[in-house]
């Protein structure tokens, strides 16, 4: 994985932990039309989608259907993203409002099931609070559903989960930025001298 684009995707996870944050607490929905916002928007999901699709590279060699599930819906979030980033720079009419709120739940929904199928990645590289936080988001999802005023406890959840994962990046970043071989994939606690015949 690039550098830059390895350091882009990490500050941006802590800058949609600040965001998420910033939203539960002030309990209203972000709507932007700026081209620059948008555009920011974009280079963001494009690169902690990458942090994501790594991830799911180190995920592929235990867990392979795992790693597929977290491809699938990376691109559904990417996808669900760029719609309602063209909603609301389209649309400004206040008749559409429910579209928009739909492709806010779209979003939501693609999100935590991404999160979800990186857990068992997060149970074998990271912590178990990391672990553990990633199951939260898909059934807040679905009760915020029913009930709206769970909507700033999903977002302080999200950024929960953000701020985590930018702190993981950086203290694991030999995994985003080096080569690792397969051995260190499979036992990463392990030791990994070499044996006789890997000579």
């Amino acid at each position: 994985m690039p550098k830059v684009l390895f350091y882009a995707g990490t500050a941006f996870c802590f800058f949609v932990a600040l965001i998420s944050g910033a939203v539960a607490l002030n309990d209203g929905a972000v709507s932007v039309r700026e081209w620059w916002a948008i555009a920011a928007a974009l280079l963001a999901g494009l690169a902690i989608a990458a942090l994501f699709l790594r991830m799911a590279a180190l995920l592929a060699a235990r867990n392979l259907f795992a790693a597929l599930m977290a491809v699938l819906f990376v691109a559904a979030a990417m996808a669900a993203l760029a719609g309602l980033l063209l909603l609301q720079w389209r649309i400004a009419d206040g008749r559409f409002a429910e579209v928009q709120v739909a492709a806010r739940m779209a979003l939501g929904f693609f999100v935590s099931l991404a999160l979800l199928s990186l857990r068992p990645y997060f149970n074998i590289q990271a912590s178990r609070f990391l672990s553990a936080l990633v199951l939260l988001p898909l059934p807040l999802f679905l009760v915020m559903l029913g009930q709206a005023m769970f909507a700033r406890v999903y977002l302080s959840v999200v950024a929960l989960i953000f701020f985590s994962i930018a702190v993981h990046c950086v203290r694991h970043r030999h995994l985003f930025l080096e080569m690792t071989n397969l051995r260190e994939l499979l036992d990463p606690r392990g030791d990994h001298r070499p044996l006789a015949f890997d000579s």
